[in-house]
């Protein structure tokens, strides 16, 4: 019953956290809205994310793990860095399903955390996980590079021009 509970606080806690953050997407200034969100209000969404990347729930962990992502491209000012272990947590476990281990270790990238980049580099060689290894790789790949871009490559998957390696 105790695993129950923590389950019904980390959806509603997901929950607040997707409302606060999307409500306003659907009004003119939603992007503006979340720029001007007060850092108190920022803490409170990212424990909320934390609660629910913790959780047993793999719609829960990825759901949060793309709000992670979203987050990070409304406020590139803004670390989450109480985000990186938790992120780490469910892309290291191998029960995990594979959606939500792929979306943690893209929000990992994404937030830019040395810590969150050698885990990802980590995984491409040692998980089992064919897809997750294919996406690790793409990552570490390109943040070795130097091609690492939001614009191109893995995460808007397009593919390179002719000739590019």
């Amino acid at each position: 019953m105790k695993g129950n509970t923590h389950s019904i606080v980390a959806v509603l806690c997901l929950a607040a956290g997707v409302m606060l953050c999307t409500a306003p997407a659907f009004a003119e200034d939603g992007d503006d809205y979340i720029g001007s969100l007060p850092q108190q209000r920022i803490d409170l969404i990212e424990q909320n994310i934390v609660t629910a990347l913790q959780s047993n729930a793999p719609g829960m962990q990825a759901d949060a793990a793309q709000l992670v992502r979203d987050l990070r491209s409304l406020r590139p000012e803004q670390s989450f860095a109480g985000c990186v272990i938790p992120l780490m947590a469910v892309v290291k476990n191998e029960q995990n399903e594979t959606g939500a281990r792929i979306l943690a270790a893209l929000a990992l990238d994404q937030l830019d955390d040395p810590i969150g980049h050698f885990a990802v580099s980590r995984m491409a060689s040692f998980t089992s996980d064919a897809k997750l290894k294919h996406v690790c790789s793409w990552l570490t790949y390109e943040r070795r590079t130097g091609r690492h871009t939001e614009e191109r490559g893995i995460a808007s998957f397009e593919p390179l021009e002719e000739g590019e390696e």
